[in-house]
């Protein structure tokens, strides 16, 4: 019952590829229908309205002997059989997915719905006084778990940090009048013409 719909950006409705595949296979289905037709006309109906008219041969309305033409008939069915195949195969070419690249893989991991667990963030940068930290050495980088490749660093508590001084508010500068001439540019008072 929940279902999702999945699609990718490379199956997206106005994907121009997809497009132009499925116009070749209109094509391609419709001159073998189309073929079809003519030669059920050509080969099959005409010579039988021609047989059960029995016209003169001197007539206007004579439609032929009334041959039946087997061999084109045949012909044009395996015609739309061959289009039948290539649009099939064009079409499973047209909807097929590129092959996913198999290289590095990201492991995801999922988020907790509680909403009592905190998830660590990553700590701001703050300016430390060079005089007044003491020279440590940097903690262990904790062991990577099995299936694990990165993990963030873990914080460190910040020593006698002072925070920084308060920026000094800019003054606001008057703004400048613009003075524009009958065709809209603007011109400087000052320039004498």
């Amino acid at each position: 019952m929940n279902e999702t719909a999945r699609t990718s950006p490379e199956s997206s409705p106005s994907d121009p590829s997809q497009w132009i595949g499925r116009v070749l296979i209109a094509v391609l289905l419709g001159e073998g229908i189309w073929g079809l037709i003519v030669s059920l006309t050509n080969n099959l109906l005409l010579p039988l309205l021609a047989r059960t008219m029995g016209a003169d041969v001197q007539s206007p309305l004579y439609l032929g002997k009334g041959d039946f033409n087997v061999p084109a008939l045949f012909m044009s069915v395996l015609e739309l059989c061959f289009a039948g195949i290539v649009a099939v195969i064009l079409n499973s070419w047209v909807q097929r997915r590129p092959k996913s690249r198999r290289g590095k893989s990201v492991r995801l991991i999922p988020i907790p719905s509680d909403p009592s667990v905190t998830v660590p963030s990553i700590p701001a940068v703050v300016p430390v006084q060079a005089a007044a930290s003491v020279a440590s050495p940097p903690p262990a980088a904790p062991a990577p778990s099995s299936g694990q490749f990165w993990a963030p660093p873990e914080p460190s508590p910040p020593k006698a940090a002072t925070p920084p001084p308060p920026a000094k508010p800019a003054k606001p500068k008057p703004p400048k009048e613009i003075i524009y001439n009958s065709v809209g540019e603007p011109i400087n008072p000052t320039e004498e013409e």
